[in-house]
């Protein structure tokens, strides 16, 4: 499937608003150590860089991160020197991780999560151990990047089940979707994954 195609499918499929092509730009020194593709704020707009361009697989993703923040959702996920608690900025990271996986697997349904390595992390998730979760980081962005995407591509996983299961996207997607950005980010955690795993 070509960029354009993918980035129209999501925004369809997601009822978000369209827009603009972002630029695409090759740049493996950028990513070492930090993915295939990532989304990139500055003041001449929204950029995707990836490491490979011959290896699209994670544009998915990332055109749902855009698509995502150009339709409104607050953009302090993308600024860490922003005046917000470290945990409502670390599950803010959780939910727009959950949303971008979600919108990869629109796109391409056989993608799986990586695997949770943080000792104890999904025994927490599956017995919903809410005090652990609301403080499973370390309190550094760098280290913490992987378990917020552990996090959120868990439950991105378990939202795209649910939906395919029942049917019923609107309620679950409009949660995500509306609430991120909001004052408590775990809360909106919480009530997804009460929800995805009934």
């Amino acid at each position: 499937m070509n960029p354009k195609k993918i980035l129209r499918t999501i925004e369809s499929y997601l009822n978000l608003k369209p827009i603009k092509m972002p630029k695409i730009e090759e740049d493996p020194k950028y990513l070492r150590g930090i993915g295939t593709a990532a989304v990139i704020q500055d003041e001449t707009g929204l950029t995707i860089k990836i490491k490979d361009k011959s290896k699209l697989e994670r544009l998915d993703e990332e055109f749902t991160h855009i698509v995502d923040i150009v339709s409104g959702t607050p953009t302090r996920i993308l600024e860490y020197d922003c005046p917000v608690k470290y945990r409502n900025r670390f599950y803010d990271n959780v939910l727009i991780e959950a949303l971008g996986y979600y919108g990869s697997k629109i796109v391409t349904p056989r993608r799986t999560p990586i695997r949770i390595k943080h000792e104890g992390l999904k025994e927490s998730i599956e017995r919903k151990e809410w005090k652990k979760l609301k403080d499973f980081y370390q309190g550094d962005l760098d280290l913490d990047r992987r378990t917020w995407h552990e996090i959120g591509y868990d439950l991105g996983e378990k939202i795209y089940r649910y939906i395919q299961k029942t049917g019923n996207k609107e309620p679950i997607l409009s949660l995500l979707i509306k609430n991120r950005g909001g004052k408590k980010p775990f809360e909106v955690y919480k009530k997804i994954l009460k929800q995805v795993t009934k």
